[in-house]
């Protein structure tokens, strides 16, 4: 739900600054990448904005406008380029001031740490669910689960891609819930490897909450119809 507040500083250069509330509080954090509406922000300005919080936990705006109906330009949300009027930072002391002409940007990706330490982790938490299916498949001819593993992870790799793109361009999210829901449904295996290659929603803990816990159901189905017969979502099942 929306509150208002007024935005208290605001930096255009770097393109965040920091609402108070208007009942009052802690300020929260706002980027740019939230800004809705037709002008870029201003310090002092009145807003309205809806609350959250950062992957530390930190209470940031998630989206922010100002007060009144206007239409959506997203070109307010880049970065604004100078001017010949605008005066230029001196150099530091004893460097020489590069040029930004042709300047090589680094680049944006890093790579996973710990690379085999997360293979075998992914190996051990697919072992299960993969032989499982497999076993199904060959026993009874039933491909349906082991499908459901492979294209609910291409999917889910897909979302956490397209996610990652537009987290990056200020543009509108793909929803926790439309990811989770992937995930369910088989693409836990795809949004694990999605989220270790783009480094995308491994540090929001309530995430990652939901992502373990639909991790440790696959495993708990799999340990019941492999190991238990079947037995412990029987007695679940007669139980309800």
């Amino acid at each position: 739900m929306e509150q208002r507040g007024q935005l208290s500083s605001w930096n255009d250069d770097k393109g965040f600054g920091f609402i108070q509330p208007d009942a009052g509080g802690a300020r929260l954090f706002v980027h740019i990448s939230a800004m809705r509406g037709d002008a870029r922000p201003e310090t002092g300005m009145s807003v309205w904005y809806v609350p959250g919080t950062d992957e530390r936990g930190r209470p940031r705006a998630e989206h922010m406008r100002a007060d009144g109906l206007a239409l959506d330009r997203p070109a307010i949300r880049r970065k604004p380029r100078p001017t010949a009027s605008s005066p230029r930072r001196p150099a530091p002391s004893g460097r020489s001031a590069k040029p930004n002409a042709g300047a090589r940007r680094p680049p944006r990706g890093q790579p996973v740490q710990h690379v085999g330490r997360k293979l075998v982790m992914l190996f051990v938490l697919c072992l299960l669910p993969l032989s499982g299916s497999a076993l199904l498949w060959w026993r009874v001819g039933l491909p349906w689960p082991l499908l459901a593993y492979l294209l609910g992870s291409a999917a889910s790799f897909v979302q956490y891609a397209i996610d990652k793109g537009r987290a990056e361009a200020g543009a509108w999210r793909t929803s926790e819930n439309t990811l989770h829901v992937t995930e369910l449904l088989g693409g836990w295996p795809g949004a694990l490897v999605a989220q270790q290659v783009f480094r995308h929603k491994t540090r929001k803990a309530s995430f990652q909450a939901v992502f373990r816990l639909i991790v440790g159901l696959h495993q708990l189905v799999w340990v019941d119809q492999l190991i238990l017969d079947g037995r412990l979502l029987g007695q679940l099942s007669s139980a309800l």
